[in-house]
């Protein structure tokens, strides 16, 4: 097998700067970040930053672009697999529970944009998540027009309200405020128990019906010839 040729310098360079930048704004938000700290966290020279993005504002659009499109298109993908709208439904919350699991700092991404809204009022998190909400209300109302989902609310967003404010606190929020050793929320069978809690959610909110657990049959045994 040929080998595959290492990435340009420049790109390489890209690359630490857009890691680097995620970290520091999921930790501290888009106000308290300076470039400063983003290019010493990379070992460059401030005015090194600007061959790149030519301010914060589009290096934290960059940020967040490359942070959320692969959760977009777990998305987009759950919502678009042809099957009933209420597994389209729950397939969408285990992508969104998986997605966070992969990359805590989306997390975090959302908590300091929400905490900072004052400050970009008319500005989204991304620029997709209109579409995905679009597509979500789509499958809100064809789910209730079919009878599929008998919503407890004639609003999805208690729902999505629900599912996203529990996952992401129960990942950011959790062990800050209740300090165990013994639990860890990224250990696998934690991140599973938690998808399961939120299918539970939504199935209650969405009035989808707990598919029944399939019954085996007995196993008979063959008859002794006589």
């Amino acid at each position: 097998m040929l080998a595959t040729a290492p990435a340009p310098k420049a790109e390489r360079t890209r690359a630490a700067i857009l890691a680097a930048a995620e970290q520091l704004f999921a930790r501290l938000g888009f106000v308290a970040t300076r470039l400063e700290d983003v290019a010493a966290a990379v070992g460059v020279k401030r005015a090194a930053l600007f061959y790149y993005f030519p301010d914060k504002q589009h290096l934290y659009d960059a940020v967040i672009e490359g942070a959320f499109g692969s959760l977009v298109a777990r998305l987009d993908e759950a919502f678009s697999t042809p099957t009933s709208i209420a597994q389209r439904v729950e397939r969408g919350v285990e992508a969104w529970v998986d997605a966070i699991a992969a990359r805590p700092t989306l997390a975090r991404l959302i908590l300091r944009h929400a905490a900072e809204a004052e400050a970009h009022p008319t500005q989204g998190l991304f620029p997709a998540t209109e579409r995905l909400l679009r597509g979500g209300w789509l499958l809100f109302e064809q789910g209730r027009a079919s009878g599929e989902l008998k919503p407890l609310h004639d609003d999805p967003f208690h729902t999505a309200s629900a599912v996203i404010g529990a996952t992401v606190f129960y990942f950011v929020a959790l062990s800050p405020l209740v300090p165990t050793r013994d639990f860890n929320p990224l250990a696998p069978e934690q991140v599973e128990a938690h998808k399961r809690d939120a299918v539970r959610t939504v199935r209650h909110l969405l009035g989808i019906a707990t598919p029944r657990p399939v019954k085996k049959r007995p196993k008979i045994a063959p008859r002794r010839k006589r």
